[in-house]
């Protein structure tokens, strides 16, 4: 079984870096005590494990089957899925990725190979509350990763799709100005001059985009929610539900937008 090649690995990972904080919890779906009393018996882990309710897992970490693998920064905030229980934990790509997510120094030695181009994920998944602390902060991430070079996908999905709704040539995301410090601060994240900061999210999201980052919808939930496609601002291109799971599946590391 896939999750029984994977422990292991990451069980070792989670033992390299315990000292730097690095914690493994797993989570059982089956409720079935004395399986999982002989599962940890056969491999010989000493992390905690939750039992949990299927459907809650699922809606919680936005994985779609078992094993998956989710991956939780220092914030609470979800950076990271895999799924199919056969990563490669034991790669120099895992330990630099738990390195990067710790703070944690890298042994001397020789200059690394330069790294590949990061797929990142943006995923708003419910209704966008304007303004909202905890989009701006994921969209300083966004502009922060394109600022590194990595690829940036700002993918608005579910609920979320409202936001883009444009009436009288206005969408909610510019319901609500932002302040001037926080144009400031964007400015600064994003290397325009003042001027030209955003006024706004969706200001900010078409500064994004002008440095690289690509926006899609998922057309599914569009018309599931009654919405014609001229309503939706031109700004984001429509793809299918297939290949918005395709993106996020891909991504080195998603960050989940919900208000749930």
């Amino acid at each position: 079984m896939p999750c029984q090649r994977e422990v292991p690995a990451v069980a070792a990972l989670q033992h390299e870096f315990n000292d730097q904080g690095l914690v493994l919890i797993a989570i059982d779906l089956d409720d079935d005590r004395a399986a999982l009393e002989a599962f940890r018996d056969k491999y010989g882990t000493s992390f905690p494990v939750a039992v949990e309710n299927d459907d809650r897992m699922r809606k919680a970490f936005g994985v779609r089957g078992c094993p998956a693998t989710v991956i939780i920064d220092r914030k609470g905030r979800m950076v990271g899925r895999a799924g199919g229980g056969d990563g490669d934990w034991t790669s120099d790509a895992a330990r630099a990725l738990a390195r990067s997510l710790l703070g944690a120094r890298m042994a001397s030695g020789p200059a690394p190979a330069r790294k590949r181009q990061a797929r990142k994920s943006v995923h708003l998944m419910t209704a966008v509350a304007p303004n909202d602390t905890k989009l701006n902060e994921i969209l300083d991430e966004a502009a922060a990763a394109l600022k590194a070079g990595d690829e940036v996908k700002i993918l608005f999905d579910a609920q979320s799709v409202g936001a883009l709704r444009m009436n009288a040539q206005k969408t909610p995301l510019q319901d609500a100005p932002f302040t001037d410090a926080q144009r400031r601060a964007a400015a600064r994240r994003l290397g325009v001059p003042q001027s030209a900061a955003p006024r706004n999210q969706l200001d900010y999201i078409q500064l994004l985009a002008k440095a690289g980052a690509k926006v899609l919808v998922n057309e599914n939930a569009v018309h599931a929610f009654g919405l014609a496609d001229d309503e939706i601002h031109p700004i984001a291109k429509r793809v299918s539900v297939e290949d918005m799971e395709r993106i996020v599946d891909d991504s080195d590391a998603c960050l989940n937008y919900s208000r749930e």
